[in-house]
């Protein structure tokens, strides 16, 4: 069914990035079978409330962690946790702490975060053996390590995931390929499964398929880089594609620069091409081609909810509608974050989570649905 949920008011938890008042999140990492180290934080209440599953929150493609826990007036991880859940913030590979090529630790250098570069140094022995990553590494490598980890750690059989764009990709192909009885309910933020014909008219992106100068100069700058020359005018002389992360109506200059500085990590050129290969192909396929995630999302029977906002260009209704209309969950609820359901803007793609008003409208609706699927 579709739902228009309600606007629901709620204020998160006071907190300062990575230095917490009520303490610091415990930090792990977690190995996958390939060798590569995931960095995940875990944000534990006093008391766990009783008969919760622990949520994962899972970034998108180009983010990290960060994008969870932002600063005091963005942290949906703070929230959690601070409503007594116990709460798993997570990097896939190549992004945060996580292990990632040689190139893209040093192009991390320029957050300009000094009292990360100790951390960066220390992993460039070890980043020289990686080169490259997939989504279907995601898939396939990071998310059953790290569902496996956080089981052992907390003692619970199922975990609640939710997946922001890329995050929530993740989780339909995992859900489609491995046992979906570990997944108690998963949340689906502007996750795009499919790229309809009319999509292909962006400008940006579709130069970006054309052109296969723009997409290696591209990924040589990536998008660490480019973050921070955007972030030297102070948001002046903004990124060509910003306007399709999020609506401007919801984001203030200092949450954009904060985002664009410690939230933002590289992009491979193996996921890079599988999404090229969606805009041109309309479906979302593995690296060689031979799965089709968009043809089997009917395998997916697990609760879930599918939002999205009329701003997200990634995440459109047509978009969620399609992914919403394919799976086979009995459970399963659409909810549009709209002027027209009561809410106090028209939501785009990043705002969702980050945006101005997004603690006291988003938090309350997802805590609401985890509520009632624990």
């Amino acid at each position: 069914m579709l739902t228009f949920a309600a606007a629901a008011s709620a204020v998160p938890d006071d907190i300062l990035s990575n230095l917490f008042s009520s303490g610091t999140p415990q930090h792990y990492y977690v190995m996958t079978n390939d060798g590569w180290r995931l960095s995940v934080f875990r944000y534990k209440p006093d008391a766990i409330k009783e008969g919760t599953a622990p949520v994962i929150l899972c970034h998108g493609l180009h983010s990290n962690s960060n994008f969870w826990d932002l600063d005091e007036s963005h942290s949906f991880a703070r929230f959690l946790r601070n409503n007594g859940y116990d709460t798993w913030n997570i990097n896939l590979r190549g992004s945060g702490d996580s292990s990632k090529p040689f190139m893209a630790e040093i192009r991390s250098l320029s957050t300009l975060r000094v009292s990360k570069w100790f951390g960066v140094l220390s992993r460039l022995p070890s980043s020289i053996t990686k080169s490259d990553w997939t989504f279907d590494d995601h898939v396939n490598k990071d998310l059953p390590a790290i569902i496996e980890f956080v089981k052992s750690r907390t003692g619970k059989d199922r975990i609640t995931w939710i997946g922001h764009s890329m995050g929530g990709m993740a989780m339909y192909g995992y859900l489609e390929t491995h046992d979906q009885n570990s997944v108690t309910g998963f949340a689906a933020l502007g996750s795009t499964m499919c790229v309809p014909e009319d999509f292909t008219k962006d400008t940006i992106l579709t130069n970006l398929v054309i052109s296969k100068g723009t997409r290696q100069l591209s990924l040589l700058i990536n998008t660490t880089i480019a973050s921070q020359i955007r972030n030297l005018t102070l948001g002046a002389v903004k990124l060509p594609w910003e306007d399709r992360f999020y609506n401007f109506e919801n984001m203030d200059r200092l949450t954009s620069i904060r985002m664009f500085r410690i939230a933002v990590s590289d992009i491979s050129r193996g996921t890079a091409s599988q999404y090229i290969d969606m805009i041109e192909n309309g479906h979302l396929r593995s690296y060689d081609k031979k799965y089709d995630y968009t043809e089997n999302l009917y395998k997916v029977n697990a609760p879930i909810l599918v939002t999205v906002g009329p701003k997200d260009p990634f995440g459109s209704m047509v978009i969620a509608q399609y992914a919403f209309d394919r799976i086979s969950s009995r459970d399963k609820e659409l909810i549009q974050f709209s002027k027209d359901a009561g809410y106090s803007s028209d939501y785009g793609h990043c705002d969702i989570i980050i945006g101005r008003p997004a603690a006291e409208e988003i938090f309350p609706v997802l805590l609401n649905w985890i509520e009632k699927r624990r």
